[in-house]
């Protein structure tokens, strides 16, 4: 069975696309309301919140938010994702057909597969009142939607928390500096440089992804996870790589 890797959504995002209608379900249907409402009727500071930028980027950000009541522009959650970990990933680089094998958690639209269509848009997590919750609770449905295969869960915590509730098992990674002190800052570029390595070579197992390279580090270990999987352990040499 192929592997199967769950990303965090990027803040930064691509301009653009083909002007379509998009679909939904009930809980899609209720974030994209609540973030219209918050833009019509909440002032500058909650909207400043929401989206996580000021000034011109904020007036951008409602625009794009109004937007969201009309057919807007479509593209790729892959070509639409422009951050750190999406960066490292470079999907434009891999077989088309391995986008299917990416979903992405997005703040918008709960979940999204690599080769779905997304808008551009700027929601923080925390941003819309009960979003979390919402999510926690209506984010079941789409994840029973991802096929059999072995699932990487390569997520910081705050979105790791909205699938406390799921029962998959499913393998993750602990990202450590060469002092065993967990890494934040940096964490992006490494998860997305082991989902890109799973991918390329189509590998899930874990026995056979801790004896993949990847660039300025090394693997340390292993042990069974919360999740019925494996936590894969990895070293990075932050000088030569960050």
């Amino acid at each position: 069975m192929k592997p199967l890797v769950l990303l965090a959504p990027s803040e930064d995002k691509a301009k653009g696309g083909h002007t379509g209608k998009l679909s939904e379900t009930v809980g899609q249907k209720w974030v994209r309301e609540k973030l219209v409402e918050l833009v019509v009727h909440g002032g500058p500071g909650a909207c400043s919140k929401a989206f996580g930028v000021k000034g011109g980027s904020l007036e951008k950000a409602r625009e794009e938010a109004l937007a969201l009541r009309h057919p807007v522009p479509l593209m790729p959650a892959l070509e639409r994702y422009q951050g750190v970990a999406f960066g490292a990933l470079d999907a434009a680089s891999l077989p088309k057909e391995s986008w299917k094998q990416v979903f992405i958690l997005s703040n918008l639209r709960g979940l999204v597969r690599g080769d779905e269509l997304v808008p551009p848009y700027k929601l923080k997590l925390g941003g819309i009142p009960r979003l979390k919750a919402h999510w926690q609770l209506h984010l079941k449905s789409l994840l029973d939607t991802i096929p059999k295969g072995p699932i990487w869960e390569l997520l910081p915590n705050e979105h790791a928390d909205l699938l406390k509730s799921w029962e998959r098992p499913r393998h993750t990674l602990e990202i450590v500096n060469e002092e065993g002190s967990t890494i934040s800052h940096y964490s992006k570029l490494y998860r997305g440089l082991v989902a890109r390595w799973i991918l390329e070579h189509q590998q899930g197992d874990p026995a056979k992804v801790v004896r993949g390279k990847i660039a300025a580090c090394r693997w340390d270990g292993e042990a069974e996870n919360a999740w019925g999987g494996i936590m894969l352990r990895l070293v990075v040499f932050i000088g030569a790589g960050a």
